[in-house]
């Protein structure tokens, strides 16, 4: 079985089989992993942590078809591998140190892109905290990091989110992608949460 069957099989599996939680997340829960949904357009992303970032699997409905998605994060704010259509792969040439980025306000770094293991071009990835929020998914309150997100790569068009990351459960819950002047492109905001399961 092909690796995108294998990741559509097993985010399906979980999606039919996760017990739900009528109680609020934990962040000893989220360990567990955790199975975020949004109903319409359909988008479903289980996440599980993986030392300091998380891992990825996202089953998403793109041009009316499922588009499986996997992905490892070396923090919760920060890509590393993204698989796909392609293989996409950012490597940072500085330390990844954003868990006081509320103190420090602003984290960048030059960046290289590598498509199926070529290196494709470089640029600069660039992370500021913006303020505390508060986000609520299935009536539950989490307070968030409000980040601005850009990764600047030479001849392409800037790629920017403003993303909304709980501290507590190490997770962002909520994520709009900008376009060039700062207006909203696309959102994803979730519906339900679902502890998840599974290796």
């Amino acid at each position: 079985m092909s690796i995108v069957l294998r990741s559509l099989s097993l985010l399906v599996g979980m999606t039919l089989a996760a017990p739900a939680f009528s109680n609020c997340l934990t962040a000893n829960e989220t360990k567990q992993g955790v199975l975020l949904t949004r109903k319409v357009p359909f988008y479903s992303v289980f996440y599980k942590p993986n030392g300091p970032g998380l891992t990825e699997q996202r089953l998403m409905e793109s041009n009316h078809s499922l588009q499986p998605v996997s992905a490892v994060y070396l923090h919760p704010l920060l890509v590393e591998t993204r698989v796909g259509a392609t293989k996409q792969e950012l490597k940072y040439a500085n330390a990844i140190a954003l868990d006081d980025l509320p103190q420090k306000k602003n984290w960048q770094s030059d960046t290289t892109l590598f498509l199926n293991g070529q290196e494709s071009v470089s640029g600069t990835t660039f992370i500021r905290f913006d303020g505390w929020g508060e986000e609520t998914i299935a009536g539950c309150s989490y307070k968030v990091w409000a980040i601005n997100s850009r990764l600047e790569l030479t001849g392409l068009p800037p790629i920017i989110f403003e993303q909304y990351y709980s501290p507590e459960l190490r997770l962002v819950l909520r994520s709009v992608r900008l376009d060039p002047s700062n207006q909203p492109m696309s959102e994803v905001r979730f519906d339900r949460f679902e502890i998840g399961w599974g290796n």
